[in-house]
């Protein structure tokens, strides 16, 4: 397989794995197990991803952003795009409504720090705590107030281009954030469906970021929604490796 047609089957088997997710969901999850072995072989030279990002240098400049955006595709099923950090940068702590992700390292090194939701501890932890309340959980945050989830500490793991794919699912590290370690970090992120996109039953999804508000057993956590911190704002760099829209990207 040649450079340039392995991000574009990277990109064709995202698409048949989660377009085809409700109508053949039997075969989800082989197709998924597919598009991580194509991740699990793809490289910084596949999406032609500039070097220049990688010297320190360049994140020094005061008018830099700490995270740059490489936006690759988009349509109502899957997004896929490069995410830049500068050294030890960081995603905050945020979430993925309803939607699954998986984050390929092409460049440097991150830990991820992954908390789960609606854990059969989260739910043991919610229903001691609030076995009066007949809201759902976890329990929605007054009018007016941001939302409090309750998640399980799941995985910290430290990942490099070598590295397997990270993936989670609308319950299963769904919640993470991701700090770049010993220098600038680059990974290629897919996810599905996009934000914004709605979903039956949902009435927004939107990016919601967390700080940790306490600790209420081992390793469960109740998680303050905030917002986006002032320290964490993009800048975009445009797509420079093969050129995806030219493609026939039909499943």
């Amino acid at each position: 397989m040649s450079k340039s047609n392995h991000i574009i089957n990277v990109l064709k088997q995202a698409i048949v794995t989660f377009t085809t997710k409700k109508q053949k969901p039997e075969s989800f999850p082989a197709n998924l197990e597919a598009l991580i072995s194509l991740l699990n072989n793809t490289t910084s030279e596949h999406v032609n991803f500039p070097s220049q990002f990688m010297n320190p240098q360049l994140w020094e400049h005061p008018d830099k952003a700490p995270v740059s955006c490489i936006e690759i595709f988009e349509d109502d099923h899957v997004t896929m795009g490069i995410f830049v950090l500068k050294p030890n940068g960081k995603l905050p702590l945020h979430n993925h409504p309803q939607m699954h992700g998986l984050i390929k390292v092409i460049a440097g090194k991150v830990k991820i720090v992954s908390y789960s939701i609606n854990t059969e501890k989260t739910k043991d932890v919610d229903q001691k705590s609030f076995q009066d309340s007949k809201a759902p959980m976890p329990f929605k945050a007054r009018p007016g107030r941001c939302g409090i989830v309750t998640a399980e500490l799941n995985d910290i793991t430290v990942v490099g281009p070598n590295s397997p794919t990270c993936v989670l699912d609308p319950d299963i590290k769904n919640l993470h954030e991701i700090e770049s370690l010993d220098g600038p970090a680059a990974f290629l992120d897919i996810l599905a469906p996009p934000y914004d996109y709605p979903l039956p039953g949902y009435e927004t999804r939107k990016c919601s970021y967390y700080t940790k508000l306490s600790q209420v057993a081992q390793n469960i956590f109740r998680l303050q929604e905030i917002r986006s911190p002032s320290w964490y704002w993009t800048d975009s760099h445009p797509y420079t490796g093969p050129d995806i829209y030219e493609a026939n990207l039909t499943p």
